[in-house]
């Protein structure tokens, strides 16, 4: 075994990690980003190029792939309110100008919510009572 071996080499897009020869040289982040645009450029060309495209990324067994679900991610950060920046957790209030807020931010003059409910109230109230008239030509056949 040579010693350019045993040393790691960096990430061939120089993000400061380290490859593996088993990534093609590249990190794990840098190499989950490639697989992903190989497969969506694939899915842009068409169902027969899908096969072509995954063969040449060669991906490895399931047991080595790690996907990583972006949704899960945002649910392990601890939401906070907007204003105080304090953990609200399940009993955030949610608000209509799309923040979350504590107990004490919750109501709109609080945190200076910048949603028109005066507008949005109009609306709706156009939308379901639209206006009723009676006709005025009675006689008409």
């Amino acid at each position: 075994m040579s010693s350019s071996d045993s040393t790691p080499t960096l990430c061939v897009k120089n993000c400061g990690f380290y490859g593996s020869p088993a990534n093609r040289n590249l990190c794990s982040k840098c190499y989950l980003d490639s697989v992903n645009q190989a497969i969506l450029r694939s899915e842009s060309r068409g169902i027969d190029s899908i096969t072509s495209s995954v063969e040449q990324v060669s991906l490895h067994d399931e047991k080595d792939h790690v996907v990583v679900d972006d949704s899960s991610v945002s649910k392990n950060k601890p939401s906070r309110c907007l204003c105080c920046k304090k953990k609200v957790g399940l009993l955030g209030f949610a608000c209509r100008c799309g923040g979350k807020f504590c107990s004490m931010h919750r109501y709109p003059e609080e945190h200076k919510c910048p949603f028109d409910y005066k507008t949005s109230g109009r609306v709706a109230l156009a939308r379901e009572n639209p206006l009723v008239a009676c006709d005025r030509l009675r006689h008409r056949v």
